[in-house]
């Protein structure tokens, strides 16, 4: 391969062009292509030919598994057998995974053996080798289960480490998930060290080589945990359209090897018959992880989920423990999401009967309710006020008796200390009370813009306030120390509860008198408001999203100024989509032009 010098890369084309095979100014940092779409040029650290990579997506597995290697920008030179610790050295190219040719199951493998007719390995994978010692990167594998683990619950620690100290997990998975660990925990010696550590992270996230093992014939399990490490990191750490994509096509790679019917596929197919259990609870976890990241990322942008609930045919993850005695013969052996949320509460309360898994599974029941919500949010501007009103009561009535269904004490916005709760399964509950709240922020947000008449929209403006003050309450025992511990989509519904708060704090309330200065309501308000920006800034300190939540809110506060009537909430109530809506965005950046216009109309 040649060597590039300076004068050589001044001249560079970048990777995107190469892959399209179009033509460019070669400009740098960014193209005329690249600038087209507002994106910033990526080159890789080898040159390559024009057009897609040799072998992806046009040439079979098996092809590329017998004769083929795939050149990538940031590939390095094929690692062998020999080179990975633990791997026999004389093994095979027939140990590739493909139907029909191995007892080992397509899908129940953690790993699939190198030969050396492997696809080579990528750049960030022998980059993480090289930095950190054996030792370091159990440190940082650690780090991981004590950090995120408890956010993205793709993993069983005792059942991973074992895989790990058999040498049995994907070397590739190990190095990403070291890669992103030490960059947002900073594991590093210096600034230059965290500046290689971005670069490696950009190419892992650039690199189409794990996209071609997902559309393959057998995506391991380690693909998927892979694609999903990265789905969660881009999203939250580079949001845009690309990882919006990113996360669809993870979702519908689940669905086409059949993560959405794991329990029915298991007994007409083979291949998933012969995975062992503990496997299939590690399948289990990634697919509840996607449903988690299709909730948030569609109902945070408007947009209609990937999943849908009603065709769900994955049970779940429930211990082996048997609990109850007495009345388990009453429950089913798995349990399984409803197809209506009418019978969520049911689950729920069979749920409880499990702890080790209590607290994942009832945040995946939350997120259910939740996505009940941002479907009525999506209706609102299609549909009568009448049939809105009706699903806006029915969705408040399942979530009454979600509530009610709780554990005694869950609602509780302090550590059940009595309990001897933990601080991390303390945070993780606040998480599920966020869910329920923005789930009745949404139905009030809805309700209001519906109501005609200004004594109803007084109602029902009192409505939002009460649980944007619920939330701000909640947050207020909220520790920062956690923020690495649970997954930063609850930033959605601080965002959310921060937009409404500054709105009532400059709308007069009917026979108010009293000056700004001496409202006891204003100075409540204050606090609410002071409590959540900080959240957003403590996870802004490690996320981009919430960076730009924070940006977006604090630009809206400045435009708008009190005080509001209720002609203008309606206005602003009219263009509320859902909170990450490019629409909406937009109109939070240009607020004070709207109000002004529609004063003018008016």
């Amino acid at each position: 391969m040649q060597q590039q010098n300076g004068r050589g890369l001044s001249s560079r084309v970048c990777d995107r062009c190469i892959r399209k095979k179009v033509k460019c100014n070669q400009a740098r940092p960014t193209c005329s292509r690249c600038g087209e779409l507002g994106e910033t040029c990526r080159y890789s650290l080898i040159r390559r030919k024009p057009g897609p990579l040799r072998g992806s997506r046009h040439a079979s597995i098996a092809a590329r598994g017998r004769n083929q290697t795939r050149p990538h920008p940031s590939e390095s030179p094929s690692l062998r057998n020999e080179d990975i610790p633990g791997r026999e050295q004389n093994s095979s190219p027939n140990e590739h995974v493909f139907p029909g040719t191995s007892s080992q199951t397509p899908l129940g493998g953690s790993y699939q053996v190198l030969s050396d007719s492997s696809p080579q390995l990528s750049t960030p994978r022998l980059a993480s080798k090289r930095r950190f010692t054996p030792q370091q990167v159990e440190l940082l594998l650690t780090s991981y289960f004590d950090n995120f683990q408890d956010a993205n619950p793709i993993f069983s620690k005792d059942f991973f480490f074992h895989c790990y100290r058999s040498s049995l997990c994907a070397e590739d998975l190990i190095s990403s998930i070291v890669i992103i660990t030490a960059t947002l925990t900073g594991f590093t010696a210096n600034e230059e060290d965290l500046q290689s550590l971005k670069i490696e992270v950009d190419h892992l996230l650039s690199s189409s080589i794990l996209e071609d093992d997902l559309v393959g014939d057998t995506p391991s399990l380690d693909h998927f945990r892979k694609a999903y490490l990265l789905a969660f990191y881009e999203f939250h750490q580079f949001p845009g359209h690309h990882a919006w994509l990113r996360i669809g096509r993870l979702t519908r790679m689940a669905y086409r090897i059949g993560l959405d019917r794991l329990d029915h596929v298991r007994t007409l197919y083979s291949d998933w018959r012969n995975v062992s259990e503990d496997n299939i609870q590690e399948w289990r976890w990634i697919w509840w992880c996607i449903y988690r990241l299709d909730s948030y990322t569609n109902l945070s942008s408007g947009m209609p989920y990937l999943i849908d609930d009603a065709t769900i045919g994955t049970a779940l993850v429930r211990s082996k423990s048997i609990f109850h005695p007495d009345i388990m013969e009453e429950l089913p052996h798995e349990l399984f999401l409803p197809p209506s949320p009418e019978n969520l509460p049911k689950m729920l309360l069979a749920a409880s009967l499990n702890p080790e898994t209590l607290l994942k599974n009832i945040h995946t029941i939350t997120s259910a309710i939740l996505r009940q919500a941002g479907q009525v949010l999506r209706m609102h501007v299609v549909r009568s006020a009448q049939t809105i009103l009706v699903e806006v009561a029915k969705a408040e009535k399942h979530l009454a008796t979600i509530r009610s269904a709780l554990p005694s004490g869950w609602l509780n916005p302090r550590r059940n200390a009595l309990s001897n709760e933990s601080h991390i399964d303390y945070h993780a509950r606040m998480v599920t009370i966020f869910h329920l709240r923005m789930a009745q922020l949404l139905l009030s947000i809805v309700e209001c813009g519906q109501r005609q008449y200004a004594d109803e929209c007084l109602i029902a403006w009192e409505r939002i306030l009460e649980p944007c003050q619920d939330i701000a309450s909640v947050a207020d025992h909220w520790d920062s120390s956690f923020c690495l511990a649970v997954d930063p989509a609850v930033c959605f519904t601080f965002f959310t509860a921060l937009v409404f708060l500054d709105l009532h704090r400059k709308t007069a309330a009917p026979g108010d008198t009293s000056t700004a200065e001496h409202n006891p309501r204003h100075g409540i308000l204050d606090h609410h408001i002071t409590v959540l920006s900080f959240q957003l800034q403590h996870f802004a300190k490690i996320w981009t999203l919430p960076r730009l939540l924070k940006l977006s809110f604090e630009s809206f506060s400045q435009q708008v100024s009190g005080p509001l009537s209720h002609r203008h909430i309606a206005l602003i109530l009219s263009h509320f989509e859902s909170p990450l809506h490019p629409r909406w965005l937009q109109f939070l950046s240009t607020a004070r032009t709207v109000l002004a216009g529609f004063e003018m109309d008016v």
